[in-house]
């Protein structure tokens, strides 16, 4: 869940080369002038000409424009993209083999690692944290910018149930985000063709659940009727609950038809003694 070796070399070298020439326009840090006098400053540093790039966006642009440290297109394109920054804070809630869940407001994103994986900065254990960075699109990746801030803040169980089920609802309705390309105003045209339409299917669940009420077990039925009507209708309930979107209530009825599952199975094994 981090970037390549060469990638994480490519991110640096044109951070501390916006830097750098940030750093010159603004007068921050004195004492420094090469980028390799600029890439070894302490983070104290850094982190003021760091913010200050994100108080000055339109000095991306200048920096394109001039392109002092002469870079191919493809280099420039990707800066270009940082325009679309978001600097926030945003609690860390789990690790993905794919990449690590940020949760910041309402939006849910996967953000890759850079030198090293998230997941060994905040090992699972420790997770939920809160933090304060910056999100960046690179190569179609969402990456936070190298610095970041953690809250020493202990979270109850209240909390950290409810962002679960942000990440939950979010990856249910498929809405992590993995690529600040395709978010914002700016969404193209072909891109908003590929949303589908949902399909409404609460009628037909609906009745569906009206007759599954009416199979019911009775005496000189098969004992096996009785746990595969339930299991029948737990079913049907499980398929309501999701379109219903509610994590919660899916998880208790999926609980309801493993034990249907399970009740079944041991009369089967029964039977075969």
């Amino acid at each position: 869940m981090k970037l390549l070796p060469e990638e994480t070399k490519l991110f640096y070298e044109l951070m501390w080369h916006l830097q750098r020439y940030v750093n010159e326009r603004l007068k921050i840090v004195t004492t420094c002038g090469s980028l390799d006098e600029y890439s070894v400053l302490p983070v104290e540093e850094k982190l003021k000409v760091r913010d200050a790039v994100y108080v000055n966006p339109g000095l991306m642009d200048e920096y394109i424009s001039a392109n002092p440290d002469q870079l191919n297109a493809e280099k420039l394109a990707i800066i270009k993209e940082w325009k679309g920054f978001i600097k926030d804070d945003f609690y860390i809630e789990r690790h993905l083999k794919k990449y690590t869940i940020f949760i910041g407001d309402t939006n849910v994103y996967g953000v890759l690692g850079l030198l090293e994986g998230l997941d060994q900065i905040f090992p699972k254990g420790y997770l939920p944290v809160y933090i304060k960075t910056v999100l960046l699109p690179f190569k179609g990746k969402i990456i936070y910018d190298g610095m970041m801030k953690n809250y020493n803040i202990h979270f109850g169980g209240g909390i950290t149930r409810d962002l679960n089920e942000t990440y939950r609802r979010a990856k249910q309705n498929e809405k992590i985000i993995c690529s600040l390309d395709k978010v914002g105003p700016e969404q193209s045209s072909k891109e908003k063709q590929k949303v589908v339409k949902q399909i409404d299917w609460s009628k037909e669940l609906e009745q569906l659940t009206i007759v599954s009420r009416k199979i019911k077990a009775g005496s000189g039925q098969p004992v096996l009727h009785g746990p595969i009507f339930n299991l029948v209708r737990n079913s049907i309930d499980l398929a309501n609950k999701a379109v219903l979107n509610l994590p919660d209530d899916v998880e208790k009825e999926l609980r309801k038809v493993k034990r249907a599952v399970n009740k079944i199975e041991d009369i089967l094994y029964r039977s075969e003694d």
